[in-house]
């Protein structure tokens, strides 16, 4: 089944997870590491203010998905720790996490983007060992990861994650217009009740047949010598 998350628990893991792979030291994150990674004015897109309230409420949503945990207690801390838990939930390996924390923290972006942002938190050699990150990401079961179309005015392809409930379901509307349907799929929809294809807007249809109907006739009349108009 496909995550669900919302643009708070998407920031709050994607920061938890660039920061254990790119800060070690620093991880575990108190809840206001979390909110100060979440809201940094570099290296992020959109740039956010979330409040501490959103931050723990997206920490806690995500314990409660078995994605976080609090860590365990250090000796003379006063303020919990959480870490996440997507290696043992989801199976990411550090590449596939870094991969998935920069979209996740700076939105759509190209193999070559991935490759340079994603290197400072795993070795991630080439642009070939991108794109096997994101075959294995978008070819998995929920898929994690998609690849856009081109773009007007871009020359390169982007990719961006589905980890939230939104983009997950506009993969999925995208899949079914890219697939052309056949002849005997089109005319069993049009034999369904319009209740259960909301596709087929009869209103529509008939619409359309009437202007074309109507641009016959005007046609016709327009090549009709004046004569036989008179005629008539």
């Amino acid at each position: 089944m496909a995550l669900q998350l919302n643009d708070v628990e998407v920031r709050v893991l994607g920061v938890m997870m660039e920061k254990s792979l790119a800060q070690p030291g620093s991880y575990p994150l108190t809840l206001n590491a979390i909110l100060l990674g979440a809201n940094q004015k570099q290296n992020r897109d959109p740039v956010v203010e979330f409040t501490e309230a959103q931050i723990a409420q997206a920490t806690h949503a995500l314990q409660r998905r078995q994605l976080v945990k609090q860590a365990p207690p250090v000796a003379g801390a006063r303020a919990n720790r959480f870490e996440h838990n997507v290696v043992e939930r989801l199976k990411w390996d550090r590449r596939e996490q870094a991969v998935l924390a920069e979209l996740m923290v700076r939105g759509r972006q190209t193999a070559g983007e991935l490759r340079g942002r994603g290197s400072r938190m795993s070795p991630i050699p080439d642009l070939p060992a991108v794109h096997e990150i994101l075959h294995t990401l978008s070819t998995c079961d929920p898929p994690y990861v998609r690849e856009l179309g081109r773009e007007p005015g871009r020359s390169a392809i982007r990719f961006e994650h589905l980890l939230s409930s939104d983009l997950a379901i506009d993969a999925e509307a995208a899949a079914r217009l890219e697939t052309p349907a056949t002849m005997d799929e089109t005319v069993a929809a049009v034999d369904q009740p319009s209740n259960v294809v909301e596709a087929v807007d009869m209103a529509v249809l008939a619409d359309k047949l009437a202007a074309l109907e109507a641009r016959v006739a005007e046609l016709e009349r327009r090549t009709t010598p004046e004569v036989d108009r008179q005629r008539d």
